[in-house]
């Protein structure tokens, strides 16, 4: 069984969605049709939400809601405006009123590091986790360790906070190759296992690779980190379709996840495959 925690859908002609214009491959609808058609056999998806306009946020909750019997979606992971602080608190709500709303997204990849500690993005990040929702988190590898200070300030308010970092925190591996250590990676994902409430989603890495030429092995150490930090019961599959394309595909980065995972025990494989992110995400059977 495979539950694919982080799963895209967009289509141009209905939301818009500035960043495309820079990635021209993939700059057209990915719709429940184009996933049927790669075979890969997902028992439940994840939707993480894909930086639309953020006035059409709303929309492409309700749009992707809509597309649930065309493709698994089992949860929706939501853009909210965590930057505003308290004000994030009407859109929390009407978040809470869609049934297949678990969580929010409000990606920091981009943004300066001040952004990711500042006291606004933080009592933000505290009103979702307080409002039930799970927090997903997008970050480069040079964040991470304001993102560690960021997970001190939540947790400390709310303790019982599901949080899950998408990628692996995207390390650099273009420009470091097999080298973990490389931006400080191996360790700051390391200081951010410590917090017990905190997952890894293994996803995103070949498009964090060469996207020409990376090999299994360019990105098997990042994953055997990941898995020896989180351990199987804190990592989820995740196949970042349709931004995959960019790098080769979905088939090529599932066959690759496969590969690396070969070895594991049953029971890890299928935590990694399907219970954890059934548990995180609060999934039900299918």
């Amino acid at each position: 069984m495979l539950i694919d925690a982080h799963l895209h859908l967009w289509d141009p002609a209905q939301l818009r969605y500035d960043w495309l214009s820079h990635v021209p491959v993939i700059n057209r609808p990915f719709l429940p049709a184009h996933l049927k058609a790669l075979d890969i056999p997902l028992a439940q998806a994840v939707f993480v939400q894909c930086d639309c306009d953020p006035a059409q946020a709303m929309a492409e909750v309700d749009w992707v809601a809509g597309l649930a019997g065309q493709v698994p979606v089992g949860a929706i992971v939501a853009y909210a405006p965590l930057e505003k602080g308290a004000g994030v608190r009407p859109v929390l709500e009407a978040l809470t009123t869609r049934p297949l709303v678990r969580g929010v997204r409000r990606s920091v990849q981009n943004e300066p590091l001040a952004f990711v500690t500042d006291r606004d993005h933080l009592d933000g990040m505290v009103h979702a986790a307080r409002a039930g929702l799970s927090l997903d988190l997008c970050a480069r590898a040079p964040q991470l360790p304001a993102l560690a200070q960021a997970l001190e300030h939540l947790f400390a308010a709310v303790p019982e906070a599901t949080v899950i970092l998408d990628h692996l925190g995207k390390p650099d591996i273009a420009s470091h190759g097999g080298d973990i250590h490389g931006d400080g990676w191996a360790a700051s994902l390391a200081r951010l296992a410590r917090f017990p409430n905190l997952n890894c989603k293994l996803s995103g890495l070949a498009t964090q690779a060469s996207w020409d030429g990376w090999q299994v092995d360019d990105l098997r150490p990042y994953l055997d980190h990941a898995l020896a930090c989180f351990g199987p019961d804190r990592c989820l599959f995740g196949g970042d379709w349709p931004v995959i394309d960019l790098a080769g595909g979905y088939p090529r980065w599932l066959r690759a996840f496969e590969q690396v995972t070969a070895s594991l025990p049953d029971a890890e494989r299928a935590a990694i495959r399907h219970s954890t992110a059934r548990r995180v995400y609060g999934l039900g059977a299918g």
